[in-house]
C-alpha cells in the first residue's frame, strides 16, 4: 500500500500513526469485501485514517484542503459503512465511539500501552472480589460511568484496589484479551504525602498536588511535550485534545490532599467520554462511589498468612485471629504489624502499639482526617460513638455528645464523619457503625479529653437507665418491648460493667432490676449469678436491706431452675436468710419470697410444705390490697404452682382446671409468657389423658409463640413435650431428634435436672 493517498493530501505522519496502532490493511479489506465499495485508493481512506488518529472534523478538513460540508458527508458515509461491517445498530456509530467499536471487533494492533503505573507492592492481590468486579464493570466502555470514586479510611486499600484493576486492564490491553476493559493509555497521578512503612511514616517528596502537576504527569506519560510547552491558560484544552485521541484510564490518587481540588474536579468532569477517571479519597464524593471497608475475616486471615510467608514469619492461627481483631481487618495495619514483627518486635508489643493514638498506624490512618474536626461537633460525636461497643442509634449518640439541643450540628456532624469514612450508617438498622481500629483511636482521643469523657460517660449511663425504664421491667408489663432491649443488649451490658468497675452501685442496682426479667427469660446472660452475688454483697455492705432481699430472691430463682443438689441446697440457705430479713421488704416482695420457697419445695418434691408456702403467699397478696391488675399479677403464681403440684401428683383434672384459670387470669393482664407456659402444661396433661388431637393443637400453637418470642427456656420445654407426643403417637426418629434438641437447650440454660430427665426419656426403650 502506498504511504500517501491518491490525492497526495495525507501526510506520512497520519499514515504512520495509524499503521502503528491499527491493523489498517485488514480493516480496508473487510470494508471493501463487506460493502462492495472501493476504499484503498479513495478519499474515504483519508477520512478514515484521520478519524483513527482522533482528529476533529475541522482538522481533517484543513489537512485535506476540503470543505467542511463535504468532509461531514464523507464521515457520515464511513459511519454507515462501519455499522454494516460490524453489524452495529443503525445510527449507533459516531466519532465518540468509533475507536471503541473497532477495538471491540479486533482491529487494534497489540502494541504496548503507554502507562506510568507504580510497581505493585504485593505478589498477589487478596480479597475485594465484589469491589473489583464493580470497578471493572464501571471501567468498561459499555458502562456510562465517566468518573468513579473509591473511598474509605486511610490504609483500607483504596490505592491497592485501583492499581490492581489498572494492571488487569493493562494486561488485557497489551494482550488484546477480554479479561478486563482495554485502554490505549493508563496514567497514574498521586497527591499522597505520606507512606507508612514498618519503621516510620515516610514523607513523600513528590506528588501531584495541583492541576499543573497533574498536567505534567499526563504529558510525560503520553510523551507529548506540547502540553507543558503550551501557555498555562491553553494547557487544559491541549490535555483534553490529547486525551480525546484514545481511550484513557486516568487515576487521581488521594484527592483529599490536592490543593486546588475544585479546579481538579472541574477538569476531570469536563474530560471527553473516552476517558475513564478513577479517584481515590478518604472523603466521600458523590461520583459513583465504591465504599471500601475492612477486609472480611477469611480475606484478612489470608492476607496475614501471605505477609507472614513473604517476611519469613511463622504465625499461629490463634495469633492470626488476634491480629485480625486488633487491626480490624485494615490491610495496611496488617502489613505494618507483620513488618514490625519481622524487624524483631514481639507480636504482643506490636498489638499494643496498634491501639495507641500516637502510634504510626493511628496517625497515618486517622490523624489527618480527625485533625480538622477537633473542638467541633464531629469530634465530640466521634469520641461519643467510641463509648458504645455496639452500633448506636442517632438519639443515643447525640445525648452522649451533649448535642441534643442542636440537632442540626448532630446531623451535619455525623454526615461529616461519614464523608471522612470514620463511621458508616447501616441503612437497614439505622445505626452508626465504626471499625474496631477506628474505635480504638477514638477511645484514645476520648481519654485525652478527661472533662468531656466524664460528662459523656455520665450522659451515657443516664440515657440507658431511661431506656431500660421505658422498655425493661417485669415481663407482664413490658414483655412486648423486650425486642428493644435485645437491640441494645451489648451496650446495656457495657454500661453495667463500666458502672461496676467505677463502683457506681446505685446505677448498677437500678439498671439490673429493670433488666432482670429480660436477662433471665430471654437473654440468658451466663454471668447472671455473678452479677447478683456482687449486688448482694454491695447492698449488704451498704445496709440496703430491701434491695438485699430482692437480689437474694432473684439469685435463688436461678439456683432453683438449675435444680442440682448443690444449687438447691444453696437456694435453701439464701431463702432462710431472706425470710429473716423479710420485714425490710414490702408485701409484694415478701409474696415473691414465699413463692420462691414454694418453688424450692416443689423441686424437692415436698408438696405438703409447698402448699403451706403457697397459702402464705396468697395471704400476703390479699393483705397487700393491690389494685386489680397488680392483684391478678401476684395471685397467678399461687394458682400456677398449685396446678404444677397437682400435675406432679397425677391429679390431672384438678391441674387442668387450675391451668385454665391461670390462662384466663393471664389474658386479663396480657401476661403472654404465662399464657404460653400454661398452654404447655395443658398439652402435657392432654398427652397423659391420651387426647392426641388436643395435645397436638396446643403444642403447635404454643411452639409458634415460643419461637416468635425467642424464649429459649419455654422452647426447650415445648421440644420436650413434642418429643413425648412423637414417642407416643408419631415418629420414634423425630422423638429422638426433639429429645436431643431439648437436652442441648436445657444444658445450655444450666437446667441440669431437666436435661437429665430428658436423657432418661431418650434412653428408655
Amino acid at each position: 500500500m502506498s504511504e500517501e493517498s491518491e490525492g497526495g493530501n495525507l501526510s506520512k505522519t497520519w499514515y504512520q500513526k495509524v499503521l502503528q496502532d491499527w491493523d489498517i490493511d485488514r480493516l480496508l479489506t473487510d470494508l471493501e469485501s463487506r460493502i462492495q465499495k472501493r476504499y484503498r485508493q479513495n478519499t474515504k481512506k483519508d477520512l478514515l485514517l484521520g478519524l483513527l488518529c482522533g482528529y476533529s472534523l475541522t482538522k481533517i478538513s484543513q489537512d485535506l484542503y476540503m470543505n467542511n460540508t463535504v468532509v461531514r458527508v464523507g464521515l457520515s458515509n464511513i459511519y454507515r459503512d462501519i455499522e454494516t461491517l460490524t453489524r452495529e445498530p443503525n445510527n449507533s456509530v459516531r466519532s465518540s465511539n468509533l475507536i471503541c467499536i473497532l477495538e471491540r471487533h479486533g482491529y487494534r494492533r497489540g502494541v504496548a500501552v503507554p502507562h506510568n503505573l507504580p510497581s505493585p507492592t504485593y505478589t498477589e492481590f487478596i480479597g475485594r472480589e465484589a469491589d473489583m468486579k464493580k470497578l471493572l464493570e464501571r471501567l468498561s466502555p459499555e458502562h456510562g460511568a465517566h468518573m468513579i470514586t473509591v473511598h474509605g479510611i486511610g490504609g483500607v486499600g483504596k490505592t491497592a484496589l485501583v492499581l490492581a484493576a489498572a494492571y488487569l486492564c493493562l494486561k488485557a490491553s497489551n494482550e488484546n484479551s477480554s479479561d478486563a476493559p482495554k485502554f490505549d493509555a493508563i496514567i497514574f497521578t498521586s497527591a499522597k504525602q505520606q507512606e507508612l512503612i514498618p519503621d516510620m511514616i515516610l514523607q513523600r517528596q513528590q506528588g501531584q498536588r495541583n492541576l499543573r502537576e497533574i498536567f505534567r504527569v499526563i504529558a510525560n506519560a503520553l510523551n507529548d511535550s506540547t502540553i507543558i510547552q503550551s501557555p498555562p491558560n491553553d494547557q487544559f484544552e491541549r490535555v483534553r485534545q490529547c486525551l480525546s485521541k484514545q481511550r484513557t484510564l486516568l487515576i487521581v490518587d488521594n484527592m483529599e490532599t490536592i490543593e486546588d481540588r475544585d479546579e481538579v474536579i472541574e477538569f476531570l468532569y469536563n474530560l471527553p467520554i473516552c476517558v475513564k477517571v478513577v479517584i481515590t479519597t478518604r472523603e466521600r464524593i458523590a461520583l459513583l462511589p465504591i465504599s471500601l471497608r475492612n477486609l472480611p475475616l477469611n480475606d484478612g486471615l489470608q492476607l496475614i498468612q501471605q505477609q507472614a510467608e513473604e517476611k519469613g514469619i511463622t504465625i499461629q492461627d490463634e495469633d492470626s485471629s488476634l491480629l485480625y481483631d486488633r487491626t480490624g481487618g485494615i490491610p495496611l495495619a496488617i502489613v505494618y504489624a507483620l513488618g514490625q514483627v519481622s524487624s524483631g518486635y514481639s507480636l504482643n508489643f506490636v498489638l499494643e502499639q496498634l491501639a495507641s493514638a500516637t502510634g504510626d498506624v493511628a496517625r497515618f490512618c486517622f490523624e489527618q482526617s480527625v485533625q480538622g474536626t477537633k473542638g467541633q461537633p464531629p469530634h465530640k460525636l466521634l469520641m461519643s460513638l467510641a463509648i458504645f461497643p455496639d452500633a448506636p442509634i442517632q438519639a443515643a449518640v447525640a445525648e452522649v455528645a451533649g448535642l441534643t439541643s442542636d440537632p442540626d450540628s448532630v446531623s451535619n456532624g455525623l454526615v461529616r464523619l461519614q464523608q471522612l469514612s470514620l463511621v458508616n450508617l447501616n441503612p437497614e438498622t439505622k445505626r452508626y457503625e465504626m471499625l474496631s481500629l477506628t474505635r480504638e483511636y477514638a477511645l484514645a482521643q476520648l481519654a485525652a479529653y478527661p472533662d468531656f469523657e466524664r460528662e459523656a460517660r455520665r450522659r451515657w449511663v443516664r440515657w440507658y437507665l431511661d431506656f431500660a425504664y421505658s422498655y425493661g421491667g417485669e415481663d407482664w408489663e413490658k414483655w412486648i418491648h423486650y425486642n428493644r432491649l435485645k437491640e441494645e443488649e451489648g451496650n446495656l451490658r457495657a454500661v453495667l460493667y463500666w458502672c461496676k468497675n467505677q463502683d457506681h452501685y446505685a446505677e448498677v442496682k437500678d439498671l439490673w432490676l429493670l433488666l432482670n426479667h429480660y436477662a433471665n427469660l430471654y437473654a440468658y446472660w451466663d454471668d447472671r449469678l455473678d452479677w447478683l452475688q456482687w449486688l448482694i454483697e454491695q447492698s449488704e455492705r451498704r445496709g440496703e436491706w430491701s434491695s438485699l432481699v430482692k437480689f437474694m430472691i432473684r439469685k435463688t430463682w436461678l439456683l432453683i431452675r438449675e435444680c442440682s443438689p448443690e444449687s438447691l441446697k444453696k437456694a435453701d440457705e439464701i431463702l432462710q436468710q431472706a425470710w429473716v430479713l423479710r420485714h425490710h421488704a414490702d408485701s409484694c416482695v415478701q409474696a415473691d419470697l414465699a413463692e420462691s420457697i414454694a418453688r424450692l419445695q416443689i423441686r424437692q418434691k415436698d408438696y405438703q410444705d409447698a402448699h403451706h408456702w403457697l397459702k402464705v403467699e396468697e395471704k400476703l397478696v390479699i393483705e397487700a390490697n393491690l389494685e386489680d391488675r397488680k392483684h391478678i399479677r401476684y395471685f397467678i403464681p399461687v394458682l400456677y404452682h398449685r396446678a404444677e403440684i397437682f400435675y406432679s401428683e397425677g391429679e390431672y383434672l384438678l391441674a387442668k382446671k387450675l391451668f385454665q384459670d391461670v390462662m384466663e387470669s393471664a389474658e386479663k393482664i396480657n401476661w403472654y409468657r404465662v399464657i404460653n407456659s400454661a398452654q404447655n402444661w395443658l398439652a402435657d396433661i392432654a398427652i397423659e389423658q391420651g387426647d392426641r388431637d388436643e395435645a397436638q393443637k396446643l403444642l403447635t400453637q404454643g411452639l409458634t409463640v415460643a419461637k416468635s418470642t425467642n424464649n429459649k427456656r419455654r422452647l426447650a420445654r415445648y421440644q420436650r413435650s413434642l418429643a413425648r407426643w412423637e414417642r407416643k403417637w408419631g415418629s420414634v426418629q423425630k422423638a429422638c431428634q426433639l429429645s436431643t434438641q431439648a437436652i442441648n437447650s436445657f444444658e445450655h440454660l444450666g437446667m441440669t435436672r431437666d436435661a437429665e430427665e430428658m436423657q432418661t426419656l431418650l434412653n428408655s426403650p
